[in-house]
């Protein structure tokens, strides 16, 4: 469960930070809407398929890949709030 945790860390801050990088990419294309949404498109899968592969099964290795992510969503945000000021 420590290796879906770990993963699941990983998974969050690999869908949070393309979403930075995203937002700020897109403004150098003609239509940056498509853009977002072909983006948006490819994290759910990439970030989807990681919770499936480290779950395996196991509905406490999910829960446990679910936690990772959500420890990374809450240490970026807290990242983001302290960088701007």
């Amino acid at each position: 469960m420590v290796i879906a945790f770990i993963g699941g860390i990983i998974l969050g801050f690999l869908f949070f930070y393309s979403l930075d990088f995203g937002v700020k990419e897109s403004q150098k294309f003609k239509n940056p809407s498509l853009v977002i949404f072909l983006i948006s498109l490819a994290r759910v899968a990439i970030l989807l398929g990681g919770f499936y592969f480290l779950a395996q099964s196991s509905g406490h290795r999910f829960f446990a890949a679910l936690l990772g992510a959500l420890v990374s969503r809450i240490y970026i945000v807290y990242f983001y709030k302290n960088r701007r000021k």
